[in-house]
Protein backbone atom coordinates (compact mmCIF):
# COMPACT_ATOMS: atom_id res chain seq x y z
CA UNK A 1 0.00 0.00 0.00
CA UNK A 2 2.83 3.05 0.71
CA UNK A 3 4.50 1.39 -2.24
CA UNK A 4 1.31 2.88 -4.59
CA UNK A 5 1.33 5.83 -2.77
CA UNK A 6 5.14 5.89 -3.21
CA UNK A 7 4.25 5.59 -6.83
CA UNK A 8 1.85 8.29 -7.26
CA UNK A 9 3.54 10.61 -5.74
CA UNK A 10 6.21 10.01 -7.72
CA UNK A 11 4.57 9.91 -11.34
CA UNK A 12 2.93 14.07 -9.77
CA UNK A 13 5.86 15.07 -9.12
CA UNK A 14 7.25 13.95 -12.40
CA UNK A 15 4.25 15.31 -14.43
CA UNK A 16 4.91 18.95 -12.40
CA UNK A 17 8.90 18.16 -13.07
CA UNK A 18 8.14 18.06 -16.91
CA UNK A 19 5.33 20.46 -17.09
CA UNK A 20 7.91 23.74 -15.24
CA UNK A 21 10.80 22.42 -17.75
CA UNK A 22 8.35 22.89 -20.84
CA UNK A 23 7.15 26.24 -19.85
CA UNK A 24 10.86 27.56 -18.70
CA UNK A 25 11.18 26.03 -22.11
CA UNK A 26 8.98 28.33 -23.97
CA UNK A 27 9.66 31.50 -21.63
CA UNK A 28 13.67 30.64 -23.41
CA UNK A 29 12.74 29.72 -26.79
CA UNK A 30 10.14 32.07 -27.38
CA UNK A 31 7.15 30.99 -29.82
CA UNK A 32 7.75 29.53 -33.10
CA UNK A 33 6.86 31.93 -35.97
CA UNK A 34 6.67 30.93 -39.26
CA UNK A 35 6.66 34.34 -40.45
CA UNK A 36 10.23 35.31 -39.45
CA UNK A 37 11.05 32.22 -40.43
CA UNK A 38 10.32 32.61 -43.92
CA UNK A 39 11.54 36.09 -43.67
CA UNK A 40 15.38 34.42 -42.52
CA UNK A 41 14.94 32.10 -45.75
CA UNK A 42 14.10 35.42 -48.21
CA UNK A 43 17.45 36.64 -46.53
CA UNK A 44 19.33 33.98 -47.34
CA UNK A 45 18.03 33.56 -51.02
CA UNK A 46 18.57 37.39 -52.19
CA UNK A 47 22.13 37.58 -49.87
CA UNK A 48 23.51 34.65 -51.80
CA UNK A 49 23.02 35.73 -55.39
CA UNK A 50 24.69 38.65 -54.47
CA UNK A 51 27.53 36.66 -52.63
CA UNK A 52 27.54 33.90 -55.53
CA UNK A 53 28.58 37.41 -58.05
CA UNK A 54 31.33 38.28 -55.98
CA UNK A 55 32.87 34.90 -55.53
CA UNK A 56 32.52 34.64 -59.48
CA UNK A 57 35.53 37.30 -58.97
CA UNK A 58 37.76 35.60 -56.63
CA UNK A 59 36.54 37.47 -53.73
CA UNK A 60 37.01 36.43 -50.20
CA UNK A 61 34.27 38.40 -49.21
CA UNK A 62 32.21 36.17 -51.23
CA UNK A 63 29.11 33.91 -51.11
CA UNK A 64 29.60 32.67 -47.25
CA UNK A 65 30.18 36.23 -45.96
CA UNK A 66 27.10 38.20 -47.81
CA UNK A 67 24.77 35.69 -46.58
CA UNK A 68 26.23 35.50 -42.88
CA UNK A 69 25.94 39.73 -42.63
CA UNK A 70 22.09 39.82 -44.32
CA UNK A 71 21.08 37.00 -42.00
CA UNK A 72 22.62 39.26 -38.79
CA UNK A 73 21.16 42.35 -39.65
CA UNK A 74 17.88 40.48 -40.54
CA UNK A 75 17.96 38.14 -36.67
CA UNK A 76 19.02 41.96 -35.34
CA UNK A 77 16.48 43.96 -36.78
CA UNK A 78 13.36 41.42 -36.08
CA UNK A 79 14.66 41.34 -32.32
CA UNK A 80 14.40 45.04 -31.78
CA UNK A 81 11.28 45.49 -33.70
CA UNK A 82 9.06 42.39 -32.13
CA UNK A 83 11.05 41.72 -29.27
CA UNK A 84 9.66 42.59 -25.27
CA UNK A 85 5.99 43.54 -26.91
CA UNK A 86 5.24 44.41 -23.42
CA UNK A 87 7.53 47.56 -23.35
CA UNK A 88 5.14 50.55 -23.93
CA UNK A 89 7.36 52.92 -25.66
CA UNK A 90 9.99 51.70 -27.98
CA UNK A 91 12.11 53.01 -30.75
CA UNK A 92 12.03 49.80 -33.69
CA UNK A 93 14.70 50.77 -35.64
CA UNK A 94 17.14 51.92 -32.81
CA UNK A 95 19.13 48.26 -33.72
CA UNK A 96 18.93 48.60 -37.47
CA UNK A 97 20.78 51.99 -37.27
CA UNK A 98 23.47 50.23 -35.40
CA UNK A 99 23.55 47.89 -37.45
CA UNK A 100 24.09 50.28 -40.55
CA UNK A 101 27.49 51.98 -38.63
CA UNK A 102 28.72 48.88 -37.07
CA UNK A 103 29.04 46.95 -40.83
CA UNK A 104 31.37 49.75 -41.98
CA UNK A 105 33.95 48.03 -40.27
CA UNK A 106 33.20 44.30 -42.08
CA UNK A 107 33.28 46.53 -45.16
CA UNK A 108 36.53 48.53 -44.23
CA UNK A 109 38.11 44.96 -43.74
CA UNK A 110 37.31 44.34 -47.68
CA UNK A 111 39.63 46.80 -48.91
CA UNK A 112 42.87 46.01 -50.11
CA UNK A 113 45.33 48.50 -50.86
CA UNK A 114 48.12 46.95 -53.74
CA UNK A 115 50.38 50.01 -54.61
CA UNK A 116 48.73 52.51 -55.46
CA UNK A 117 45.78 50.86 -56.66
CA UNK A 118 42.56 50.41 -53.89
CA UNK A 119 40.91 47.21 -54.70
CA UNK A 120 37.68 45.91 -52.56
CA UNK A 121 35.42 48.65 -52.91
CA UNK A 122 32.66 47.33 -54.69
CA UNK A 123 32.72 44.21 -52.15
CA UNK A 124 32.45 46.57 -49.33
CA UNK A 125 29.61 47.91 -50.48
CA UNK A 126 27.68 44.91 -51.76
CA UNK A 127 28.59 43.87 -48.20
CA UNK A 128 27.10 47.08 -46.76
CA UNK A 129 23.89 46.56 -49.40
CA UNK A 130 23.11 43.16 -48.18
CA UNK A 131 22.94 44.50 -44.57
CA UNK A 132 20.21 46.47 -45.62
CA UNK A 133 18.44 44.12 -47.38
CA UNK A 134 18.75 42.05 -44.53
CA UNK A 135 17.46 44.97 -42.54
CA UNK A 136 14.61 45.35 -44.78
CA UNK A 137 13.33 41.92 -44.53
CA UNK A 138 13.78 41.76 -40.89
CA UNK A 139 10.87 44.47 -40.53
CA UNK A 140 8.78 43.18 -43.48
CA UNK A 141 9.55 44.37 -46.84
CA UNK A 142 10.96 41.80 -48.78
CA UNK A 143 9.69 43.23 -52.19
CA UNK A 144 11.45 46.08 -51.66
CA UNK A 145 15.01 43.80 -50.74
CA UNK A 146 13.99 41.74 -53.79
CA UNK A 147 14.21 44.71 -55.91
CA UNK A 148 17.11 46.35 -53.85
CA UNK A 149 18.59 42.85 -55.36
CA UNK A 150 17.60 43.16 -58.31
CA UNK A 151 19.31 46.50 -58.92
CA UNK A 152 22.23 45.32 -57.22
CA UNK A 153 22.83 42.88 -59.23
CA UNK A 154 22.21 45.23 -62.57
CA UNK A 155 25.20 47.07 -60.94
CA UNK A 156 27.53 44.19 -60.51
CA UNK A 157 26.53 42.20 -63.49
CA UNK A 158 25.92 44.74 -66.37
CA UNK A 159 27.22 47.66 -65.46
CA UNK A 160 30.66 46.06 -64.94
CA UNK A 161 30.61 45.10 -68.83
CA UNK A 162 29.47 48.45 -70.04
CA UNK A 163 32.20 50.47 -68.04
CA UNK A 164 34.60 47.77 -69.39
CA UNK A 165 33.61 48.24 -72.94
CA UNK A 166 33.58 52.49 -72.27
CA UNK A 167 37.06 51.82 -70.66
CA UNK A 168 38.35 50.24 -73.92
CA UNK A 169 38.69 53.45 -75.30
CA UNK A 170 41.45 54.64 -72.84
CA UNK A 171 45.49 53.89 -73.76
CA UNK A 172 46.16 50.32 -72.20
CA UNK A 173 50.08 50.61 -70.60
CA UNK A 174 51.05 47.28 -69.61
CA UNK A 175 53.27 44.18 -70.19
CA UNK A 176 52.98 40.75 -70.16
CA UNK A 177 55.39 38.34 -68.15
CA UNK A 178 55.34 34.70 -69.28
CA UNK A 179 56.75 32.88 -66.41
CA UNK A 180 58.07 29.09 -65.56
CA UNK A 181 54.75 27.35 -64.11
CA UNK A 182 56.76 27.00 -60.52
CA UNK A 183 55.88 28.64 -57.04
CA UNK A 184 58.69 31.00 -57.37
CA UNK A 185 58.33 32.61 -60.85
CA UNK A 186 56.12 35.10 -59.48
CA UNK A 187 57.89 36.31 -56.61
CA UNK A 188 61.28 36.26 -58.37
CA UNK A 189 59.48 38.25 -61.30
CA UNK A 190 58.01 40.89 -59.07
CA UNK A 191 61.58 41.64 -57.26
CA UNK A 192 63.13 41.79 -60.37
CA UNK A 193 60.85 45.02 -61.06
CA UNK A 194 61.46 46.11 -57.73
CA UNK A 195 64.67 46.35 -58.20
CA UNK A 196 64.43 47.62 -61.72
CA UNK A 197 62.54 50.90 -60.12
CA UNK A 198 59.51 49.98 -62.95
CA UNK A 199 56.28 52.24 -62.32
CA UNK A 200 54.11 49.78 -61.44
CA UNK A 201 50.47 50.06 -61.08
CA UNK A 202 49.12 46.48 -60.41
CA UNK A 203 50.44 42.86 -60.91
CA UNK A 204 47.69 40.37 -62.00
CA UNK A 205 47.93 36.59 -62.67
CA UNK A 206 46.11 35.95 -65.87
CA UNK A 207 45.30 32.22 -66.57
CA UNK A 208 47.04 30.62 -69.53
CA UNK A 209 47.33 27.12 -70.82
CA UNK A 210 50.65 24.60 -70.91
CA UNK A 211 53.84 25.06 -68.77
CA UNK A 212 53.84 29.21 -68.58
CA UNK A 213 52.12 31.38 -66.17
CA UNK A 214 51.38 35.24 -67.52
CA UNK A 215 51.97 37.99 -65.46
CA UNK A 216 50.17 41.23 -66.20
CA UNK A 217 52.17 44.39 -64.92
CA UNK A 218 50.35 47.61 -65.68
CA UNK A 219 52.16 50.65 -65.62
CA UNK A 220 51.82 54.11 -63.94
CA UNK A 221 53.53 56.22 -66.88
CA UNK A 222 54.39 55.52 -70.25
CA UNK A 223 58.27 54.38 -71.07
CA UNK A 224 60.58 55.90 -73.40
CA UNK A 225 61.59 52.89 -76.26
CA UNK A 226 65.37 53.02 -74.63
CA UNK A 227 63.86 52.38 -71.02
CA UNK A 228 62.05 49.42 -72.65
CA UNK A 229 65.03 48.06 -74.51
CA UNK A 230 66.75 48.08 -71.53
CA UNK A 231 63.64 46.76 -69.28
CA UNK A 232 63.09 43.75 -71.53
CA UNK A 233 66.61 42.80 -71.85
CA UNK A 234 67.17 42.92 -68.17
CA UNK A 235 63.90 40.82 -67.33
CA UNK A 236 64.95 38.34 -69.46
CA UNK A 237 68.23 37.83 -67.39
CA UNK A 238 66.52 36.07 -64.88
CA UNK A 239 65.60 32.35 -66.18
CA UNK A 240 62.01 32.48 -64.75
CA UNK A 241 61.31 34.84 -67.34
CA UNK A 242 61.08 33.28 -70.42
CA UNK A 243 59.49 35.90 -72.34
CA UNK A 244 58.10 39.60 -72.37
CA UNK A 245 55.29 40.40 -74.49
CA UNK A 246 55.37 44.62 -74.70
CA UNK A 247 52.60 44.98 -77.58
CA UNK A 248 50.00 46.90 -75.31
CA UNK A 249 52.87 49.16 -73.61
CA UNK A 250 52.60 52.71 -73.91
CA UNK A 251 56.17 54.31 -75.52
CA UNK A 252 56.76 58.20 -75.57
CA UNK A 253 57.39 59.81 -78.16
CA UNK A 254 60.92 58.71 -79.91
CA UNK A 255 64.10 61.14 -79.36
CA UNK A 256 63.86 62.25 -82.77
CA UNK A 257 62.42 65.45 -80.83
CA UNK A 258 66.31 66.07 -79.76
CA UNK A 259 68.73 66.23 -77.31
CA UNK A 260 66.31 68.59 -75.22
CA UNK A 261 63.42 65.43 -75.12
CA UNK A 262 66.27 63.19 -73.70
CA UNK A 263 67.49 65.42 -70.56
CA UNK A 264 64.37 66.47 -69.96
CA UNK A 265 62.01 63.06 -69.99
CA UNK A 266 64.31 60.41 -70.55
CA UNK A 267 66.83 61.48 -68.02
CA UNK A 268 63.89 62.63 -65.53
CA UNK A 269 62.79 59.12 -65.68
CA UNK A 270 66.18 57.66 -65.90
CA UNK A 271 66.66 58.42 -61.92
CA UNK A 272 63.77 56.30 -60.94
CA UNK A 273 65.00 52.91 -62.50
CA UNK A 274 68.07 51.08 -62.62
CA UNK A 275 68.54 49.62 -65.65
CA UNK A 276 72.24 50.12 -66.21
CA UNK A 277 73.37 47.31 -63.65
CA UNK A 278 74.05 44.48 -65.77
CA UNK A 279 74.51 42.29 -62.78
CA UNK A 280 71.61 43.37 -60.46
CA UNK A 281 69.39 40.38 -61.13
CA UNK A 282 71.98 37.70 -61.34
CA UNK A 283 71.33 36.18 -58.00
CA UNK A 284 67.83 35.98 -58.84
CA UNK A 285 69.24 32.71 -61.17
CA UNK A 286 70.92 30.88 -57.90
CA UNK A 287 69.41 27.96 -56.86
CA UNK A 288 66.54 28.16 -54.07
CA UNK A 289 68.78 26.91 -51.34
CA UNK A 290 71.10 30.27 -51.83
CA UNK A 291 68.17 33.09 -52.51
CA UNK A 292 68.18 33.68 -48.96
CA UNK A 293 72.38 33.63 -48.61
CA UNK A 294 72.80 35.97 -51.81
CA UNK A 295 70.11 38.35 -50.71
CA UNK A 296 71.26 38.86 -47.05
CA UNK A 297 74.85 39.69 -48.66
Amino acid sequence: MNYEVFTDALNRLGKDFALRIAQTSGEIVGPFDSILVGRLLVVLLLCGLIGWERSQHERASGFRPHILVGLGACLMTMAGAYALPDMGVRDPMRVASYVVSGIGFLGAGAILRHGSTVRGLTTAASIWGVAGIGIAVGVGMAGLATATTLLILFTLVVLERVEARLGRNHAVNMLKLHLKDNHRAVGKALTALDRLGAPVKRATMLPSAGETAILRVDLTRPLTSHQLERLVKQLLVVKSIQRVDVSDVEVEASDEAGLATRQGVDVQHQEQMNLDDENLLVDLNEPEGQDSDASKR
